[in-house]
This record gives structure tokens, sequence and C-alpha cells, in this order.
């Protein structure tokens, strides 16, 4: 049965409301009295029952009147309002009582067996529907709470991703200083390597070949005694001189700065067959003048560590260098037909410095490097530099000296 819901019972003919609230109470439902409609209003508000049997004839209002003020309180909008008529029972009477909000209308005379059959079926439905409101009110805690929980996660969200951008911010910055000192790094290098070039060709080779030039004469004028001594003084002089004008070259040959790099080029491919027997192919487009000194630098450093690599591991006796322009970049290739060996294992690894120097100097320009090798297929080496660099290290007008 319906347990403890609870019934108001409003009726001015004290006869059927003492059997109507004995037959419900028996029932097993908790049923509230009223005779007036002003009485059956204020225990409403009061009491909040389940349902509301109302009389429509009241002595002191409309049932259907009653009804409809039950229905616009708010603390009563969820409650059954049923309208019992002996009278009021034709189909327009009934539909007004509808109108005015009534859950039903029950034409008395009614046996008690369909009444209470009719109360248990608006109690059942009233059960329902309190606990679908319930459901209801619960699934919208639930939304305001995930709700809730979605906007604090998307607040941190927010949060994280703004110190994520910050933190990358600053790591692109740590990256572009890093790129700068490592620029200014390089050009500081070859600047010593420009100088200590100069002083040994200039300063010290000065010195030796005017030390070999006195030795010369001096030998012209020796006796048998100090002959040989002298003699191999001045072959000794005359190697040192000739080292040292090695070493000035390795450092940074003098016609790169003074005649560009295509003449430096050319030079550096004669030294190489001289000295390793290896024939260069060297083959190049028309390349836009002048060339800014560090790109100019880039590219003579790149060429030579490749042909340095070909010299010590490929096993050939030719070469070929191509070098091309855009109006984007300055290209560079070198390629081999010898032993090869196994790019991607030898660059991941970083176990070669050689290429890992050519790689740096070009990333660090802004530009592109990479290398095809396998054992025994040659390798192809190719850099591309660009033309134009927002960095002031590429600048034109730059004189190291």
């Amino acid at each position: 049965m319906a347990g403890l819901s609870k019934i108001l019972l409003v009726d001015d003919n004290p006869v059927v409301l003492f059997k109507t609230a004995l037959l419900l109470r028996n029932a097993g439902y908790e049923v509230i009295e009223a005779s007036t409609g002003q009485e059956g209003i204020d225990m409403a508000l009061e009491a909040q029952p389940d349902l509301v049997l109302l009389d429509v004839m009241l002595p002191d209002m409309n049932g259907v009147d009653v009804c409809r003020f039950l229905k616009s309180r708010t603390q009563l909008h969820n409650i059954f309002v049923v309208l019992l008529s002996y009278i009021e029972t034709s189909s327009d009477r009934q539909v007004i009582g509808l109108e005015a909000g009534a859950d039903g209308y029950i034409a008395r005379p009614i046996e008690n067996r369909e009444l209470l059959a009719r109360v248990e079926s608006l109690m059942r439905l009233q059960r329902a529907e309190s606990e679908l409101r319930c459901a209801h009110a619960e699934l919208e805690r639930r939304v305001v709470d995930r709700t809730a929980e979605l906007s604090r996660a998307n607040l941190a969200l927010r949060d994280e991703i703004e110190v994520r951008k910050q933190t990358e911010a600053e790591l692109r910055l740590s990256r572009e200083r890093l790129r700068n000192l490592a620029l200014q790094l390089m050009e500081v290098q070859e600047d010593e390597r420009r100088l200590i070039a100069r002083e040994l060709h200039d300063e010290v080779g000065q010195l030796l070949t005017n030390l070999k030039i006195l030795l010369d004469l001096a030998l012209r004028e020796a006796t048998d005694k100090n002959l040989t001594l002298i003699d191999q003084s001045a072959e000794l002089t005359g190697e040192l001189l000739g080292r040292i004008r090695q070493m000035s070259l390795d450092l940074r040959p003098q016609m790169l700065d003074d005649l560009g790099i295509l003449p430096a080029l050319e030079w550096l491919f004669k030294r190489t067959l001289k000295q390793t027997a290896i024939h260069i192919s060297f083959k190049h487009s028309t390349l836009p003048e002048p060339l800014p000194k560090a790109l100019e630098t880039a590219a003579y450093r790149v060429i030579q560590g490749a042909l340095t690599n070909v010299v010590r591991h490929a096993s050939v006796k030719e070469a070929t260098v191509r070098m091309w322009a855009d109006s984007e970049a300055l290209g560079i290739q070198v390629e081999d037909h010898g032993a090869g060996f196994n790019a991607d294992v030898v660059l991941a690894e970083n176990t070669s410095t050689g290429l890992s120097s050519m790689r740096e100097r070009a990333l660090l320009l802004g530009g592109q490097f990479t290398i095809e090798s396998t054992p025994g297929t040659g390798t192809i080496l190719t850099v591309e530099l660009p033309l134009h660099s927002a960095s002031p290290n590429l600048s034109r007008d730059r004189d190291p000296s």
C-alpha cells in the first residue's frame, strides 16, 4: 500500500468527511480533514500533503477557486488536487476544474473500491513524478558539479597553457641567444684564424725568409769548417718556412678574404689534387656578388670539411663539388662514389666531429643539412644556406681585420 502518503480531505458534509477519512485511513493513508475552503488552504500550506481531495461545493468558496489558488503557490505546485462533486458533474464543469489545474475530477456518488483505486493510481503517479523530480534535481546537481569541475579544469588548463606558452617563449629566446652566441663564437674563431694566418704569413714567414736569405749569403762565404752546419741550418729554415706557410693556409687562405669564394675553392681543389691525387670536378652556376662574408666562410668550411672526409674515408680518386644559387639560398653539394657509411647511425650517435661541425654551422645560419650514404654506395652531402638573414652575423660590410 501507499504507506504514510498524506492526503488532505476537504468537504463540508461531516458524514461524507468522516466516512471518506475512515476509508482512507483504513487503506493506510495519513488523512488531514478540513471543512471549508480557507481551512483547506491553511492546512495545505502547513502540512504539504501529497494529495488533496477537494469538494467543489464549499460554504465559503468554490472548490475550483481553492484548486486554482493551491496550484498557484510555488510550495504546493507539485501536489495532486482532485475535485469531487455531487452536483457540478457536467462535462463543462469538469473541463473548468481541469483547466483550473486539477489533476482529476470525480463525479459522486462513487464506490469505495473505485475511489481507493483512483487514489492509489494518483499516489503511484505522484510518487513517480516525485522520483522523477528528485532524479532531475540530482542530474542538475551533477551537471552543476561537473560544470564547476570542468570550469576549474578549464581554468587550470588555461593556466597551464599560459605557463607553457611562457616557457616555450623563454626557451625560444634562450635558443636564439645560444644561436647568436654560437654564431659570434664561430666568427671569433674565424677572426682568430685569419689573424694568426696573417701573423704567420706576414710576420713569422717574413722573418724566416730573411733568415733564409742571410743563411744563403753566409753559405757562399762559409769555410769548410762551418759549411755543413750553415747548409743544414738553411735547409731547416726552408722547411720551417714551408710549414709556416702551410699552417697559414690551413688556418684560413688569404685569397678567401681578398678574392672571394670561387678563387679560394679553385685553389683548394688544386691543393687537394697535389696532396692526395684526388681530382675534384667543380660545377657551379653564376653566384650573386658580393656574397656575405659569413656565408662565403661557411660554404668554404663545409666544402673543406666534406673533402677532408672524402680523403680520409671514401677511398676514391675523384669527387664532385656543385654550387648553385637562387633568389633565396646558396646550395652546396659534395658527392663521391666511394666506400660510404651508415649515415643515420653516424648522425644519431654523433660519432663524426666533422659532420657535426658542418651540420651545426649550417643550422646556425638558418640553413639545411642533409647527407645520403650507405655502405658501398658512396655519399652525397647537401647544404642549403639562406642568402638573406635577419642575423647581423651575415653582414656583407663586416671587416674582421
